[in-house]
């Protein structure tokens, strides 16, 4: 009973304080697959987690037609013999993406749960954006628009092998040609039967794929170590709560990692290095404390998550107290780093007119005092606002609230 007991404490715990959205709680994640769906669909996952309200929401006419055709059509694909007749059965048309978003959105004003989930959680989780003058079907109808077409990428890429953003680390784990990949699809086909056995449950049906593609794929990155609030990162978030800031000319310190090269190396000699240079600004109090930064990243599916291994490091080798280390376990690129870290800034109470600092190489400084266009071009948004540069390998920053947007094609880390 013990167990039970405190599994249900440290999930509680792990809603109060998430990554990527605000607002009212919600159900907790039960486990990897909650928080990969949740991290990637919230929207979708809102619904999912309301069988009442989907029911309701399903109940019309055009709605219930449209997926028995989709359920219809999934059930149909055990005479495929073709990777294109699986994607074909896996995804959301494109028209069933407008009509089911349209559909759904539209129910807003008649249905006054839908309204309250939307205007008291939804909106204010900014997982989809800022919300600006749109009003709340609007806003619902983008989040589902994303969530439809997201669901199809994962499919895309890790179902069909289409080639991800960044396919060195990113790709699938399958030759997409061979014939006994074809029998591995009608497993996950059969699967999500499982799950979804009749056209009621048929809303869900492309997301259940995804995230079994995802899995087969060896792919939960985004569920790895949460809920983080309630583990790696619990004595450093309680340890917040008691800090003087004003005592420190900064809130925390990012440190950037360098992910090895060499397949089995837990760290890397940059990523030491960089370790080294965060224990220094630690014990010069420049910061009370250090955010790791870096998931299982290089090389392609290595088994360390590098946050974790640096942390490993400032602790038993820098001698570092656990209580000022935070980890973020799943950025991937350098943009998503400081995103990331400006959702720990947000979310972890730390003081919000008090500028952070991040710290790496002065060749990787000097890049993120460039990296906005980047950040437009591959998140849609900078999450941060850039103070001054303190020297070569130090520069100032501010979370901002675009940070808790979810982005649609980095199913990994979203």
């Amino acid at each position: 009973m013990s167990g039970i007991i405190k599994k249900i404490i440290l999930l509680t715990l792990g809603i109060c304080v998430m990554h990527i959205s605000k607002g009212q709680p919600q159900p907790n994640p039960a486990g990897p697959q909650d928080w990969v769906i949740r991290k990637n669909y919230y929207a979708t996952y809102l619904l999912l987690k309301d069988p009442a309200l989907t029911q309701q929401l399903c109940a019309s006419q055009a709605v219930s037609t449209l997926l028995k055709q989709r359920f219809d059509r999934f059930k149909g694909s055990d005479h495929c013999a073709d990777l294109g007749c699986f994607l074909e059965a896996f995804k959301w048309k494109d028209s069933e993406i407008e009509l089911m978003a349209e559909q759904i959105s539209s129910q807003i004003k008649s249905n006054r749960k839908l309204a309250e989930l939307v205007e008291s959680t939804l909106m204010p989780s900014k997982t989809y954006g800022i919300p600006r003058d749109g009003t709340a079907k609007v806003y619902l109808k983008k989040a589902l628009l994303q969530d439809f077409g997201a669901m199809n990428y994962v499919v895309d890429v890790y179902g069909g092998g289409k080639r991800p953003n960044y396919p060195k680390i990113d790709s699938i784990s399958f030759d997409v040609n061979r014939k006994a990949y074809f029998q591995l699809l009608d497993d996950v086909r059969q699967d999500v039967l499982k799950d979804i056995p009749t056209g009621k449950e048929a809303l869900f049906m492309t997301m259940m794929t995804a995230v079994r593609l995802l899995e087969i794929n060896e792919r939960w990155d985004a569920a790895q170590l949460e809920p983080l609030i309630a583990l790696e990162n619990k004595k450093a978030f309680e340890q917040v709560k008691k800090t003087k800031f004003s005592a420190y000319p900064y809130s925390l310190l990012l440190t950037l990692g360098a992910g090895p090269e060499i397949y089995g190396q837990p760290i890397s000699p940059g990523g030491m290095l960089r370790a080294r240079m965060a224990a220094r600004s630690y014990f010069e109090k420049l910061a009370p404390f250090i955010v790791l930064s870096g998931g299982k990243v290089h090389p392609y599916k290595t088994a360390y998550i590098e946050a974790i291994e640096m942390k490993k490091y400032l602790i038993n080798v820098m001698g570092v107290p656990e209580q000022a280390i935070l980890i973020d376990p799943h950025a991937r690129h350098t943009t998503t780093n400081l995103r990331n870290t400006a959702r720990i800034l947000l979310n972890y109470g730390f003081p919000k007119d008090k500028f952070a600092i991040v710290n790496s190489s002065k060749a990787h400084i000097d890049a993120v005092e460039k990296m906005a266009d980047r950040c437009i071009r591959e998140l849609g948004y900078v999450p941060y606002s850039l103070g001054k540069r303190i020297s070569d390998v130090i520069i100032e920053f501010q979370a901002k609230d675009e940070a808790f947007t979810i982005d649609p094609d980095e199913p990994l880390d979203p």
